[in-house]
């Protein structure tokens, strides 16, 4: 089965998130700042972390800087951030992020079919 990571702070979007993504068959782990996020891939391997930005305790960026020093198998990283483009966009993506998707443009059936796409290339 398929490990995905959701790190998101925002409780809304987090329930919708969760809410879409556990009808499908992926096993679904959840962080609310990039420091839970470490500690969830300290024990587990993900096929897809799905990464919030702007978080507190540790960003995005805090979290990408350590994620890619400690893992031995990264897992393919998007971005979900309401930035378009900017400096942290770019740093995120320099780092080992994979894509950057909107949040603001994304629907909970775009999410879906972005989620699966990504697991099966």
């Amino acid at each position: 089965m398929r490990k995905i990571l959701l790190v998101e702070d925002e409780p809304s979007l987090r329930e919708v998130y969760k809410v879409i993504l556990s009808r499908e068959p992926y096993e679904l782990h959840i962080a609310t700042d990039g420091q839970e996020a470490l500690e969830k891939c300290k024990h587990y391997t993900y096929d897809l972390i799905l990464l919030d930005l702007m978080m507190p305790v540790l960003d995005g960026l805090g979290f990408l800087e350590k994620y890619f020093k400690r893992s031995k198998r990264p897992a393919k990283i998007i971005v979900l951030s309401n930035l378009s483009a900017g400096e942290e966009l770019t740093k995120a993506l320099n780092m080992g992020a994979y894509k950057n998707i909107l949040k603001s443009d994304l629907s909970p059936r775009q999410l879906l079919a972005t989620v699966r796409y990504e697991l099966e290339v």
